[in-house]
C-alpha cells in the first residue's frame, strides 16, 4: 500500500526509512529526507505494523495512537496511511523537493523493511536507534541490528539523541581488507554529495605488559612498536592509494590511531564532529555478531552520530 505525497519522479533506487511514530524515527526520517535530496533519489517512508503488538512498543515514546496504527480493518489501514502522510508532511520541510511515497505493511519489522528495500532496489535503508545515553546505549535495538546485519544495501542507523548535522566531515574506518575498501569508496561518494572532507582512520593496538617494578615504565610486547606503527601507517596509505581514482576531487585526510578499533573510530568521529561514521561489515554467515562484525556492532552502539554499515554486495 503506497501513496505518492510530493515531488518529481526519479529512476534511481530510493532511500527507504522505517518510522513508527517515535521521536527517534522522526529524526531518522529527517536524515533520510536530506540524503534523498542530496542524492536526487526518491524517499520511501515505511510504517511496519508488527503482529502481535510488542509490549515494548507501548512503553516507548509514541506520538501516534497505537490502536489506530495497529488495527487490521481496511478503514483503520486507511487511517494509518493518512496519519503517516500527515507526519511526513509536517516533519519534512516544504522546501525539500523530493519524490516521497508512504507504505504501510504488516509483518516482522526488520525483515519487512528489508523486503521493501529489495522490492524497490533501495539505495539505502535508514532506521533509528533507540538506546539513549548511558547503559541504554548498550541496547542497540533488535530492528536496527537486524536490518544492519542482513540488508544487502547500505544501512544508516541514526542516533536517538543526535540532531541533524551539517558537519563537513565523513569519517570512515579501514583495515586493509576488501570490505573496508568498499566502505571507503562508498564513504567517498557520501563525502562528495555532501561536500564534506573524507577522514580515513586506521587503528592498531599497542600491547603492553605491566609497569616494570624497577624502572616503572611500560614496555611493548612483540616486535618493535615503532616498526609496527610504520607498517600500519603504510597499510593506511596503501588503502587510500587503491581508491585514489574514486576519490578524485574530494579532500582526504588520514589518521592512524592507537587503541581498540571501535573505540577509536567512535572517538575519531566525535573529535571531528562528523556528520557520519562509515564502517564495513564482514558479511559472513553464522551468528549475528560475527556476520555484522564486532567493530560495526560496537560503533552502532556507541557512536553519537549516524553510522553507515556497508557490506560487500556478494556477501
Amino acid at each position: 500500500m503506497s501513496e505518492n505525497v510530493m515531488g518529481p519522479e526519479t529512476t534511481v533506487g530510493p532511500v527507504v526509512v522505517g518510522v513508527d511514530g517515535s521521536v527517534v524515527s522522526e529524526r531518522a526520517l529527517l536524515w533520510a529526507a536530506e540524503q534523498a535530496r542530496r542524492t536526487g533519489v526518491a524517499l520511501r517512508v515505511v510504517l511496519v505494523r508488527p503482529h502481535p503488538i510488542p509490549v515494548t512498543a507501548m512503553a516507548t515514546d509514541p506520538v501516534w495512537p497505537w490502536p489506530v496504527i495497529h488495527a487490521r480493518n481496511e478503514q483503520d489501514v486507511a487511517a494509518a496511511k493518512e496519519l503517516l502522510t500527515t507526519t511526513v508532511e509536517s516533519t519534512i520541510p516544504n522546501e525539500t523537493e523530493i519524490d516521497i511515497e508512504v507504505d504501510v505493511v504488516d509483518g516482522p519489522t526488520g525483515s519487512s523493511l528489508i523486503d521493501v528495500a529489495v522490492e524497490v532496489n533501495a539505495s539505502m535503508i535508514v532506521v533509528g536507534r533507540r538506546g539513549i545515553g548511558g547503559f541504554k546505549r548498550l541496547l542497540l535495538g533488535s530492528v536496527s541490528e537486524e536490518v544492519s546485519t542482513y540488508a544487502m544495501c547500505p544501512v544508516v542507523v541514526t542516533a536517538a539523541d543526535a540532531e541533524p548535522s551539517d558537519s563537513p566531515v565523513v569519517v570512515v574506518g579501514v583495515d586493509g581488507s576488501e570490505r573496508a575498501d568498499i566502505a571507503l569508496r562508498w564513504a567517498g561518494e557520501q563525502a562528495r554529495v555532501t561536500r564534506a572532507r573524507l577522514h580515513v582512520v586506521h587503528t592498531w593496538e599497542r600491547l603492553y605488559i605491566a609497569p616494570d617494578s624497577i624502572a616503572g615504565t611500560l614496555r611493548s610486547i612483540g616486535p618493535d612498536a615503532d616498526e609496527v606503527e610504520a607498517l600500519e601507517r603504510q597499510v593506511l596509505l596503501d588503502v587510500v592509494d587503491r581508491a585514489r581514482a574514486d576519490l578524485e576531487g574530494i579532500e582526504v585526510t588520514t589518521e592512524l590511531r592507537d587503541g581498540h578499533p571501535s573505540e577509536q573510530l567512535v572517538e575519531a568521529a566525535s573529535d571531528a564532529g562528523a556528520q557520519l561514521l562509515v564502517v564495513g561489515t564482514r558479511g559472513l554467515g553464522g551468528f549475528t555478531w560475527r556476520r555484522l562484525g564486532a567493530v560495526a556492532q560496537q560503533s552502532l552502539r556507541h557512536a553519537t552520530c549516524p553510522v553507515a554499515v556497508i557490506r560487500p554486495q556478494n556477501a
